[in-house]
């Protein structure tokens, strides 16, 4: 049974350790989408803070996307929120270096910082 008082900072700051989330993440019937929302929102709020880095933040959005895409129940049942693919694709842009930018560029500073920025001021939390 998932713990009524979870909270996306709970989340953060107590169960990103390990295989804990993982076995969170595993009980879809009973886990709200809002939390996984508000844990997006959370993320992208640290890092823009300095406060996770980026490869803390792109391995919690990649957790969050891949139990979502890969899990038949919510895929069939419920839509991935906005707000979770907006961030996810802000961190997915800073994994990979374009063509068309010189090798000096970082793909994190260039694409993700902005995004992310861009993303929480949407969101009136910046």
């Amino acid at each position: 049974m998932i713990d009524k008082n979870l909270t996306a900072e709970k989340v953060m700051n107590e169960l990103l350790i390990g295989n804990k989330l993982v076995n969170i993440l595993n009980n879809p019937r009973e886990f709200p989408s809002e939390l996984i929302e508000n844990l997006s929102i959370m993320v992208a709020l640290k890092f823009f803070r300095n406060e996770i880095s980026y490869e803390d933040g792109d391995q919690i959005m990649n957790n969050v996307w891949g139990f979502w895409v890969t899990n038949n129940y919510y895929i069939e049942n419920y839509p991935i929120p906005n707000n979770v693919i907006e961030c996810y694709e802000a961190f997915d842009a800073g994994e990979y270096y374009r063509t068309d930018d010189d090798i000096t560029v970082n793909p994190i500073e260039k694409y993700t910082r902005p995004f992310i920025e861009e993303f929480l001021k949407k969101l009136n939390k910046i």
